[in-house]
């Protein structure tokens, strides 16, 4: 049922629970797990800082490394196949394409904000992906 779990990582405390709910299905139903990071918003960014693009991709591949490197070690600890991905462009745009791509049965993301549904904003990320995309979404909240 959940073979191919997408879990959109930002580096955030919302994208490390994405991590895990997607670390719990893809136990549960003897998945793998694709982490893919999405490096945005270049074009403003690079006018900004006067065509340092580079120097932006690199950082942020840098971070990216960094903030996933123990969540990657402990599925490999609990002896589930994970892979990273890392993308440039719009993370909508990317991750949509990406699930298409390659047949992904869940997309799990980090929850933010409200809680209820309706109140997300519908140009949100999160919001955008849940409502295109070619599978099933869930949004991982924090338990307390």
């Amino acid at each position: 049922m959940f073979e191919k779990i997408l879990v959109a990582f930002d580096g955030t405390d919302a994208g490390r629970q994405a991590f895990m709910v997607g670390l719990a299905i893809a136990k549960r139903f003897g998945g793998e797990i694709y982490v893919c990071s999405v490096i945005e918003h270049l074009v403003r960014q690079s006018f900004v800082l006067k065509g340092a693009v580079e120097d932006i991709i690199d950082h942020a591949t840098k971070h990216f490394e960094f903030t996933r490197r123990p969540l990657l070690q402990r599925a490999e600890r609990e002896g589930v196949k994970v892979t990273s991905h890392l993308m440039v462009g719009g993370a909508v745009e990317k991750l949509l394409q990406f699930a298409e791509k390659e047949h992904i049965n869940v997309i799990v993301i980090g929850g933010i904000g409200e809680p209820h549904f309706l109140r997300w904003d519908s140009r949100s990320t999160g919001m955008q992906i849940a409502s295109r995309a070619p599978c099933s979404v869930i949004v991982a909240r924090e338990l307390t």
